[in-house]
């Protein structure tokens, strides 16, 4: 039986580990709502107690046996003469009570928007930001191709540790076949990544004098780094359009020649060459 940790939506500071039998006792109590937030390991975000049906059923039961008595509730809203009930006169609504009762309000179906989106956000990510990282491989490896070819040819496979943007895009492309397979235990070394993609890219673009090069880079960094921490899907849909413009623009610029002999300096004799 899996723990929980739990917390209020309003506190960072957690609490658990506990079963759904310990959970049953609190709610009990009085001490933790539907609305409760748990860790879900599997998403790797904290989700409302609400949106998770298997153990609210667990944790809230009660909750499950008021909907058997709907038709009964309506019924007695009103009495035989017509009068009204206590519950009409105190402002009471049988349905509300049920609605609240079902975890179905207000503050509820905004959490389950919220979750919506970043499931959306979710469901994008790892492709998305598997394009981007290999758009950026295309960028650094395109204009190594003489030097790639030439250890390739002569199986002289260790000399290209004298060229560190091969390495790097290297690590783009490999970064891309885990993100095309949905590994997202990447993504703390992609948001160093992006802010390498960042960073140089500025200066290249700057070295170069090309201003539309810098933003390009900007865009690319940035997109990468948004896209790993963004949990609504607007703000990934920012980081898509940031990330794969700037990454396939760059990727674009490599594939018609425009770095040619930009790196040749960038090199280091840690293998000699013959």
């Amino acid at each position: 039986m899996p723990d929980y940790y739990i917390r209020t939506p309003d506190h960072e500071e957690s609490r658990g580990p506990f079963d759904p039998p310990k959970l049953l006792t609190l709610a009990e109590a009085g001490q933790i709502s539907e609305n409760t937030l748990y860790y879900d390991e599997t998403k790797e975000e904290w989700v409302p107690i609400a949106l998770n049906e298997a153990l609210k059923n667990q944790v809230f039961p009660q909750r499950e046996r008021l909907t058997l008595k709907v038709g009964q509730a309506v019924e007695a809203e009103t009495t035989k003469d017509g009068a009204p009930t206590p519950e009409e006169k105190s402002g009471l609504n049988v349905q509300e009570m049920l609605a609240a009762a079902e975890g179905d309000t207000e503050e509820t179906r905004h959490l389950k928007k919220q979750q919506k989106s970043f499931e959306k956000a979710a469901s994008l990510a790892s492709s998305g930001i598997g394009l981007m990282m290999l758009f950026s491989a295309v960028f650094l490896l395109m204009p190594h191709f003489t030097v790639v070819n030439a250890a390739i040819q002569d199986e002289a496979f260790s000399t290209v540790i004298n060229y560190p943007f091969i390495l790097i895009g290297l690590f783009d492309f490999l970064m891309a076949v885990f993100l095309f397979l949905a590994v997202t235990e990447v993504y703390p070394l992609l948001r160093g990544r992006a802010m390498l993609t960042l960073g140089f890219g500025v200066y290249v673009g700057w070295a170069m004098g090309d201003p539309i090069l810098l933003a390009a880079s900007a865009a690319a960094g940035i997109g990468i780094f948004l896209a790993t921490i963004a949990r609504s899907y607007p703000t990934m849909l920012v980081a898509m359009a940031l990330g794969i413009g700037g990454n396939g623009y760059l990727a674009y610029l490599a594939l018609i020649g425009r770095f040619t002999g930009f790196f040749d300096g960038v090199h280091f004799d840690f293998i000699p060459t013959e």
